[in-house]
Order: structure tokens, then C-alpha cells, then sequence
């Protein structure tokens, strides 16, 4: 801030400046309350979490590695116009043998997709994000079965089955959407999750994927000690903020390990919120529990199958969707002290000592500023779309149709706005 720039919190009339002033006060006194209620909380289960905690071994067989880091990226926001919105999309992979980047191992993908303005802004924008999901999961499939060079380990960024929320909500609309890689054509939405579907079983199953999820509001532990010690002994934190107070760096937090039972993570994640439905309000923990696991696995097969059986194909494979969500372990990692722990997710099919040298890895090439391997971050870099990218590719169309001879009026009435209104962002 510029020495002699005037805050804006003083800018306001002083009436509100002096309700605004005390509205600080007021909420930084119920802030240092509830972390006295966290550090009690904490303070109880610091010795029960312990247990799913251990130390990650030092290891040096990833550094002769081909290790792929794969990610995607779309435009956060629609340039919509009369009759037509567009969203551009891409995908990108690196290679590095351990850290070193591979000689003219990285491949760009990236096209855009337009779609009617009756679609509904929040529709097209997770069309939008199976889109870029997809066109992820076959460049990742297609460097799982190059044989040269050979991939030793693969890394998406975010988890396997991370498309599934919202995808209910629009898997019976059409989409007609051309894929740039095999100019594969879907013309309903359905038909491009079954795809996805297909892609991240024959990912996960290779044995050699792993996720990294920026992202993740898990909170399993809490389910986990409502469901053990009862519904007020809940910690009201998610998994991340909880671990970031009781991990140390070079840390491995194992839920499989901590819940010393086949429980599932998603599940104990909606405990707290299927305890508080009146239709199992008062029955003991392991209804609630249950019912919460009943619950996850209506809504997985809702989002990512037909459940309804109007195709076979797509009803049967349920089963598959099911047995490869009951696959995925996660764990948390604490690569640096200062930030909080990193979360992974890891297919069975990995085998042990891949997982060893994989968790080696994320702590050894961890970036200062994420905790996240320095390989993902720099993917992420070079693949993200500028936010102005859509605005800027629509006046690209307009100023190419206007060196055509297009009449300058038909394109006034064709990409103006129904209303002057601010560009969305």
C-alpha cells in the first residue's frame, strides 16, 4: 500500500466507520474464543489421531523416475452473447526424469466449446469442467500406454472421481461436443461421463496414478469422533485444519490407519449432516452411519451412472464406479511447516513400494510456497487460462468475421448484450 493511500475503511461516513470498528472488535473476540474450544478439542484427540500418523522415509528410487504431471485448466468465466457462449479449455503434461524436465516431453490441447444461450450459466459451466476433465483423463490414459518414454508415475491433478458433484444435474442434456485428440463426438452428456468413467477406471487401475487434491473439505476425523464419542464431542474442523495443528513436516497421516477399521472416508464426511436429519435423529451411531453410506453410494451412482437403466451399459456400470470409489486411499502429507498438509489419493492397485517413493517425492520436491510438488505447480502455470482469455477470444471472432466483409451492424446486433451490464469475470 502506497504510503499516503487512504484505507477505504475511512473513506465510508464516520457513523459506519465507528459500527464497522466495533463489528472488528466483536468478531475478533468470538474468534479468539473458538480457537480456546480448538486447542480444548485438539488437546483431547491429540493422542487418538497420533496413531494414524507416521514419518515419511527419506528415498531415492524416484529420481531415476519418468514421472508425468498431468492438468487442465477452462475459462472461470463465460463471454456470453446473443445466442451463443463460449468457454475455452486445455489440457498439458510435463515429464521429468526425477526432477530434471524431459527434452520435448510436454504436449498442449486446448479448443473451445460454445453452446446455446438457453443453457443456464451454471449448466454450461460444469459442461464446461467435464470438458476439461475429459480431455485430462485421455492424455493421461494415452502417457500410461506410450512405450516410450516408459512412465513409472503418473500424477493427476485433483481427485479420481472429482467430476462426480453436479454431474446429476446435467447428464441428460445434449451437448454435441467434437474432442480435439480423436475428434470423438458426444451429442449427450451422459455419453461423456460413461467416457470419463471409463478412462479414470483404466487410470486408476494401471497401478502406476496418483492424485494430488488442492482443494478438499473433508472433515472424516469430526464424523469419525461424533460417530465414536457422540454427536457433541464434534470438532467442527475439516480434516486439513485439524491436521495442520497436529502434524509435523516429513509427516504421513494414514485414515485407514487412524480409523483402525474399513470405514469410508465419504461417509464419515456426512455424518455430522445425517445426524441432524430428523428421520435418524435419536438412532444409535451405527445407524447414522450406515445410512450416511447408504446415502454416498445413491448419490455416486446418481451422478456418474444411469441409474434408471434406460442404458444397460450405463447401469451396469455402477458396479464398476463403485468398486473403483471403494479403491481410493487417502492420506494427508505435511511437506513443509508453515503450510498446511497436502491430500493424496492413491488406487490400491499402486504397489507398496511405488507408494513409498511416491510420498518421498511430494516431501523432497515440495515448493515453498504450496507444499505441492514443484512439478505440479509448474504444470498448473503453464496451462491456466488467463480470466480475460474468453472476452478476448470472442472480439477475436468479431474482428475476424469484420476483415471478411461481414456488415459491421449484423455483428452490433448478433454479439451485443441483452443488457450493458459489467463483463463477468
Amino acid at each position: 500500500m502506497a504510503g499516503d493511500e487512504i484505507p477505504d475503511i475511512l473513506r465510508v461516513p464516520r457513523p459506519l466507520q465507528e459500527k464497522f470498528f466495533h463489528a472488528a472488535e466483536d468478531e475478533a473476540d468470538r474468534i479468539l474464543k473458538r480457537i480456546g474450544e480448538i486447542d480444548a478439542q485438539v488437546r483431547l484427540i491429540r493422542n487418538e489421531i497420533v496413531r494414524g500418523i507416521r514419518r515419511i522415509v527419506a528415498r531415492d528410487g524416484w529420481r531415476d523416475m519418468v514421472i508425468a504431471v498431468v492438468d487442465g485448466s477452462d475459462t472461470p468465466a463465460i463471454d456470453e452473447r446473443i445466442g451463443v457462449k463460449y468457454g475455452l479449455y486445455a489440457a498439458a503434461y510435463k515429464l521429468f526424469r526425477g526432477e530434471a524436465p524431459l527434452p520435448d516431453g510436454e504436449n498442449y490441447i486446448g479448443d473451445r466449446l460454445n453452446e446455446q444461450i438457453h443453457e443456464s450459466r451454471e449448466t454450461f459451466l460444469k459442461l464446461l469442467d467435464l470438458v476439461t476433465v475429459y480431455l485430462e483423463r485421455t492424455l493421461a490414459k494415452h502417457l500410461l500406454e506410450q512405450k516410450a518414454p516408459h512412465v513409472d508415475m503418473l500424477i493427476l491433478d485433483g481427485s479420481f472421481l472429482g467430476y462426480r458433484a453436479g454431474c446429476s444435474t446435467v447428464k441428460d442434456e445434449r451437448i454435441e461436443f467434437t474432442e480435439p485428440v480423436t475428434r470423438k463426438h458426444f451429442e449427450r452428456v451422459l455419453d461423456l461421463i460413461f467416457e470419463i468413467n471409463k478412462l479414470t477406471e483404466a487410470i486408476a487401475n494401471s497401478g502406476r496414478a496418483f492424485g494430488i487434491i488442492k482443494r478438499v473439505p473433508t472433515s472424516a476425523i469430526d464424523g469419525y469422533v461424533r460417530y465414536k464419542y457422540g454427536a457433541s464431542q464434534g470438532l467442527n474442523l475439516s480434516d486439513r485444519a485439524l491436521l495442520s495443528l497436529v502434524m509435523g513436516s516429513g509427516e504421513l497421516f494414514s485414515y485407514e490407519d487412524y480409523f483402525e477399521a474399513p470405514l469410508r472416508v465419504e461417509a464419515l464426511s456426512w455424518y455430522k449432516t445425517v445426524s441432524k436429519d430428523k428421520k435418524v435423529r435419536g438412532k444409535s451411531p451405527e445407524y447414522i452411519l450406515e445410512e450416511a453410506e447408504r446415502r454416498v453410494t445413491v448419490q455416486l451412482v446418481a451422478d456418474l451412472t444411469d441409474a434408471r437403466g434406460r442404458r444397460e451399459a450405463m447401469r451396469l456400470s455402477g458396479a464398476a464406479i463403485l468398486q473403483l470409489a471403494g479403491s481410493l486411499r487417502r492420506f494427508f502429507i505435511r511437506t513443509r511447516d508453515g503450510i498446511p498438509p497436502i491430500c493424496v489419493e492413491v488406487p490400491r492397485s499402486v504397489p507398496e513400494d511405488l507408494l513409498q517413493n511416491f510420498l518421498a517425492y511430494c516431501l523432497e520436491t515440495s515448493s515453498p510456497a504450496t507444499g505441492l510438488p514443484v512439478s505440479l505447480d509448474l504444470v498448473d502455470d503453464l496451462v491456466s487460462l488467463p480470466r480475460r482469455l474468453g472476452r478476448d477470444f470472442v472480439s477475436e471472432v468479431e474482428a475476424r468475421l469484420l476483415t471478411r466483409g461481414v456488415d459491421s451492424s449484423k455483428l452490433l446486433a448478433l454479439f451485443s448484450r441483452f443488457n450493458p451490464q459489467k463483463e463477468e469475470f
